[in-house]
């Protein structure tokens, strides 16, 4: 399988309770990989982060499943970002 790159800006959002964040995936995972996760390597403006895409039960004001993946506080340190920032995020699927 080749690689599939997916660009665009997310929003950092705040894991209630915890000072912990993530982005919200803008597409449905199930729908295009057949499955419900993924491993990626993520690029958040300019910092490089190895993980994975995963459904965490969060869902839309529709009801739709959000896939999200996380964004560690030492990409927000680096980046200058944080909580209600926009990052740039480009996700490769291998």
């Amino acid at each position: 399988m080749s690689e599939t790159t997916f660009r665009f800006s997310a929003v950092i959002r705040k894991v209630p309770d915890m000072d912990a964040a993530y982005i919200v995936f803008p597409y449905d995972v199930r729908a295009v990989f057949g499955k419900g996760r993924i491993k990626v390597r993520a690029k958040f403006d300019d910092e490089v982060y190895d993980g994975s895409i995963v459904n965490m039960g969060l869902k839309d004001e529709n009801g739709n499943i959000l896939y999200i993946i996380g964004v560690t506080k030492a990409i927000r340190n680096k980046t200058g970002k944080t909580f209600g920032d926009t990052l740039d995020v480009t996700i490769t699927v291998k």
